[in-house]
């Protein structure tokens, strides 16, 4: 940091320094201000700037070299963002920090605290404990908390219940995974964690998508990592790197020059790794496979749409979702009704299936699916493993399937969103495709990540004139399906 006195009459050429702090009667400010100091005339243009030294620490062996860099930038500073697309090995990184610093707190949704940093950590790093701390019991996660280990892992409800005990812990390190949960500067998740602030030394973020609706997300992430990158002030940093937009004032967007300035500035305090640039990962190959409707499907879903063409301007987003719901029920060959009672029809989708199972042969296959009643039909007719929302085995069935004792598996992309690997498989199945090309995506990089060395095959079921081919259109364009189906369907009403 460098250390001024600066005159009251020059304090308005200051305002735009982020990082700026006032203690003790002097101005702080981070080292990148250097130039604007100077420009000012308030800094000696022969100050010289004391350089940190960089350390290049000697990492585990097994890392990949894009990991290596990573986790290298990441301890020389307090506090950083690794922001490694999905399949590029974040996990190791966060483990790998936290064996060079010492006692870590680890932030995790629930469903990967066993399948990734716990199994990871036991693979790779059998010389570290690490302890999971969740528990049905508020008492046993209080007990978790004070068996002697290195690493501490919890979900973000487990943190919320224990964030008063943790206080009283001497944690070295903190490490939020899948900080996109903190993306939102007024929630409870996102203040309670930037608190630790306070108390932990060093802190790093971990995500895939740190910003998945928009870059204005980034501001508590990184403030939990740097408070001083951005400075301490939300609106500031939002009027420095986004404009507003007049017409419409609750809406802030960026330039190419204002993009340009944040990601300069971000890559002060962060680091991003695109997989394809990192990992010379084998091929993806995509197969769409059509059926035709059957006559009584195709009656039901005609109804459906012209219910929607003569509707959807006097419907909500969410009737309108609704549905078209109800067109992919019928295109997958039942409808949910209203008593929660289920009809099926005959359908060409479930021939079409065991066609590619049989071409397939005796191989692992995850087989996507967006409904409950989907998974648990398929899974009883073709003799697979079902996982659903109410499954309550969940850890032991993706063990079973990475371990090669499940061969089929039947799922939705938001119960193996994050964290699971399962690159013993190559071959996935979309019975039914999610609006979401988020889902889309982290779906198919279950397979296609690091340690995946054979082309991984992705086959597509799709009804023939229907909303599977709108919504994989708009998937491939990396849309939003439900917006872009509301908007087109809208206008052509």
């Amino acid at each position: 940091m460098i250390s001024l006195s600066i005159p009251v009459d020059k304090i308005p050429f200051i305002r735009s320094i982020e990082g700026r702090k006032f203690r003790d009667g002097k101005w702080l400010f981070p080292e990148s201000s250097y130039e604007t100091l100077v420009k000012y005339g308030l800094l000696d243009k022969e100050y010289k700037v004391e350089k940190k030294e960089y350390v290049q620490y000697e990492l585990s062996d097994f890392l990949y070299k894009h990991q290596k860099e990573a986790v290298n930038k990441a301890l020389n500073e307090d506090g950083y963002g690794l922001f490694l697309d999905t399949g590029c090995g974040k996990t190791l990184c966060g483990i790998e920090i936290a064996k060079h610093i010492g006692k870590t707190l680890v932030l995790c949704p629930l469903s990967i605290i066993k399948t990734a940093w716990v199994d990871d950590c036991n693979k790779f790093y059998p010389e570290l404990k690490i302890i999971n701390c969740w528990s049905n019991s508020k008492q046993k996660r209080i007990e978790a908390l004070n068996v002697d280990g290195n690493i501490y892992v919890m979900n973000y409800e487990s943190f919320k219940i224990l964030k008063n005990e943790i206080r009283k812990k001497d944690f070295k390190c903190m490490i939020v995974d899948e900080s996109s949960v903190m993306k939102n500067m007024k929630s409870q998740i996102t203040t309670d964690i930037l608190s630790c602030i306070d108390f932990i030394p060093r802190r790093y973020v971990l995500s895939g998508c740190p910003t998945p609706n928009h870059n204005l997300e980034i501001f508590p992430q990184i403030k939990f990592c740097n408070p001083d990158m951005f400075g301490n002030n939300y609106l500031g940093f939002q009027a420095s790197y986004f404009h507003q937009n007049l017409e419409n004032p609750h809406i802030w967007y960026q330039t190419q020059d204002d993009k340009d300035k944040f990601f300069k500035k971000l890559s002060e305090g962060s680091i991003f790794v695109n997989k394809a640039d990192c990992v010379d990962l084998p091929d993806k190959i995509f197969s769409i496979k059509e059926f035709d409707l059957e006559k009584e499907q195709r009656k039901y879903y005609n109804d459906i749409l012209n219910d929607i063409r003569e509707h959807i301007n006097e419907w909500s987003k969410f009737e309108f979702t609704a549905k078209l719901m109800k067109l992919r029920e019928v295109v997958s060959g039942f409808v949910i009704q209203k008593d929660g009672s289920v009809s099926d029809f005959k359908t060409n989708k479930d021939k079409i299936l065991e066609d590619s199972l049989n071409e397939i042969g005796n191989k692992q296959v995850i087989v996507w699916c967006q409904f409950i009643h989907e998974i648990e039909r398929l899974a009883e007719k073709f003799n697979g493993v079902a996982l659903t929302s109410k499954t309550k085995n969940r850890d032991d069935i993706i063990r079973g399937f990475k371990n090669g004792d499940i061969k089929l598996l039947f799922t939705h992309p938001k119960l193996l969103g994050k964290g699971a690997t399962f690159t013993n498989c190559t071959y996935n199945i979309y019975y039914s495709l999610s609006f979401s090309y988020e889902e889309f995506k982290q779906s198919q990089d279950r397979i296609h990540r690091i340690g995946q060395t054979n082309k991984c095959t992705y086959i597509i079921l799709q009804g023939k004139n229907t909303i599977d081919q709108r919504i994989y259109n708009c998937l491939q364009r990396k849309g939003n399906a439900v917006d872009e189906l509301y908007l087109e369907m809208g206008l052509k009403s």
